[in-house]
């Protein structure tokens, strides 16, 4: 017998209490329905209702399988990041939404610039370096003059970025690889810290 926890719990049921675990799926797992058909095959060997339970299990588990490859399957088809060498390497909406929320909105531009130089869409990358100039400006005239929050400026630049631009140049279902966002984090820290020490020391 195979290892089972319930096959000690059930080795002094009689065989009609067996049966009744066997048939009763909605109290019984089914692991214990398992142990039920273990101990009635050792004791009377293969009968009907073992048959019948054993194949129905099969079937079940084979449903279950077949269901979760499905899932799995649809699953992937809504993933736009793949691994084909032949896909553009591309920051994800991610990468362009965070590198716009924590530096500004002109650095989620700058890699949104790269996306579309990766497929060569040299317009929307114009677009894009004007609309990261002209709003990362507007921002900091708002800020000081609304004294509004930068994150949430920052925020909604990176919407524009990834919902509009991204949308409506690369499409929303573009297959894709996914670029590592470190090399540009770098940089960009490199870039702020004259910035955070000047704003520090005034």
């Amino acid at each position: 017998m195979s290892e089972n926890r319930f096959l000690k719990k059930f080795e002094y049921k009689s065989d009609s209490e067996l049966e009744r675990i066997i048939n009763d799926k909605e109290t019984f797992v089914e692991l214990a329905r398992i142990a039920a058909i273990e101990i009635l095959k050792e004791r009377n060997g293969q009968t009907e209702s073992t048959k019948k339970a054993e194949t129905e299990m099969k079937s079940a588990q084979e449903r279950k399988v077949a269901a979760q490859q499905k899932a799995e399957e649809e699953e992937k088809k809504k993933s736009f990041v793949m691994d084909d060498p032949e896909a553009p390497e591309l920051y994800s909406k991610r990468v362009i939404t965070m590198f716009s929320a924590i530096f500004s909105a002109i650095f989620g531009a700058v890699l949104m610039m790269h996306n579309f130089k990766e497929v060569g869409n040299s317009k929307a990358r114009n677009q894009v370096l004007v609309f990261g100039i002209l709003y990362t400006i507007a921002s900091i005239l708002i800020i000081n003059a609304l004294n509004i929050q930068a994150i949430a400026l920052n925020f909604t630049g990176a919407a524009i970025l990834t919902e509009f631009f991204w949308n409506k140049q690369l499409g929303k279902e573009i297959k894709y690889r996914r670029r590592s966002w470190i090399k540009p984090a770098i940089i960009s820290v490199i870039i702020t810290i004259p910035f955070v020490l000047a704003v520090i020391y005034g």
